[in-house]
């Protein structure tokens, strides 16, 4: 049977080999904590200084005299609508003959897989773009495909 002093023994050493890597811890997050406070005050100075050598230095002004400083409204540009695609770019002849024919026409879908197709229902988006909105990803079909992988990234 254990001895109170025994159970004493065995408690001290649990209570060893919890506390010890506890504290050991401690004394890290306490370290690191301080390094990353004395970083970042640095950063704040070296921003400081930068900030401060950037910018031209006025004369003060004489006491008792107000200063007018005149300012500029931001100038605003009209708004231009951007250009509307028509066409496929030039430069990449393998899209202009890819998108001459619709994918049902090259795959050769019957009139049935097509009335279910999302490509054939939007005619006017490639067909990978008009799946993904509908399916919510590119099949593994269109990633394969020339028309996707000859795709100008936008």
């Amino acid at each position: 049977m254990l001895s109170f002093v025994d159970l004493l023994v065995v408690i001290g050493f649990f209570a060893l080999r919890i506390g010890v890597p506890v504290l050991i811890m401690a004394g890290l997050v306490y370290l690191l904590k301080r390094l990353d406070r004395r970083w970042e005050a640095e950063a704040r100075a070296l921003q400081a200084q930068t900030r401060a050598a950037a910018q031209p230095t006025a004369p003060a002004p004489a006491r008792g005299t107000k200063v007018r400083v005149p300012v500029s409204p931001t100038p605003t540009l009209p708004w231009v609508p951007p250009p509307a695609v028509t066409q496929l770019p030039a430069q990449q002849p393998g899209l202009t003959a890819a998108a001459a024919q619709p994918c049902w026409m090259v795959k050769g879908c019957s009139d049935a897989k097509r009335a279910n197709c999302a490509a054939a229902q939007h005619p006017e988006l490639p067909c990978w773009q008009a799946r993904f909105d509908a399916e919510g990803a590119i099949p593994d079909e269109c990633v394969h495909c020339d028309a996707f992988q000859r795709y100008p990234m936008a």
